[in-house]
């Protein structure tokens, strides 16, 4: 086993252990290189090719680009993103580790580039964690959802990092502004 000192550095998924997408895992051979790192990436991987990459990629072959070569592999979609260029979208879909959400994941973006992946949250891992995302978190409900008032309160105090509602909690590499979306099925 090649048991990688440091994981690689992702510009816009700066802690993929934090988040869940990726785990320590002694056994599991990577399908990209061949090789077992002591690390798995969790996440949703898209291949137009029929193998199955579920749990079976480091993030080594995914920095490098290894997976996107081999396996015509991408890991987010930014498509939904009009205000970033096409070597940002290439680095967010084919070289950052995606997140696991309810309905098709959203990268989202300020700035002119794409905002960092911080995580998944609910009301209480908001209050602790995220406070400064709290107010994207409710402009995203009113506009999104049209809730406002003691609705609005309600709603904000079910959302659930473990059930649904879940927020999806991103901050702009430049201004620092905390952005995120709210996801259900």
């Amino acid at each position: 086993m090649d048991v990688q000192v440091g994981l690689p550095t992702f510009k816009y998924h700066p802690d993929p252990i934090a988040t869940g997408s990726v785990q320590a895992d002694s056994d599991v051979e990577c399908m990209s290189c061949e090789q077992v790192r002591g690390y798995i990436y969790m996440g949703p991987v898209y291949t137009p090719q029929d193998v199955d990459l579920d749990e079976h990629l480091c993030p080594w072959c995914i920095a490098n680009g290894t997976a996107t070569e081999k396996f015509d592999a991408s890991f987010n979609n930014c498509g939904n993103l009009e205000d970033i260029t096409e070597e940002m979208a290439e680095e967010i879909e084919d070289r950052t580790p995606g997140f696991i959400a309810w309905q098709d994941s959203q990268w989202l973006s300020c700035c002119g580039d794409g905002a960092a992946f911080l995580g998944l949250a609910g009301a209480k891992e908001l209050r602790k964690n995220f406070p400064k995302a709290i107010p994207g978190v409710m402009e995203c409900l009113k506009e999104d959802y049209g809730l406002e008032g003691e609705e609005l309160t309600e709603f904000f105090d079910s959302l659930d990092k473990e059930d649904q509602p879940t927020a999806y909690v991103f901050q702009c590499l430049h201004c620092k502004a905390f952005l995120a979306y709210v996801d259900e099925t």
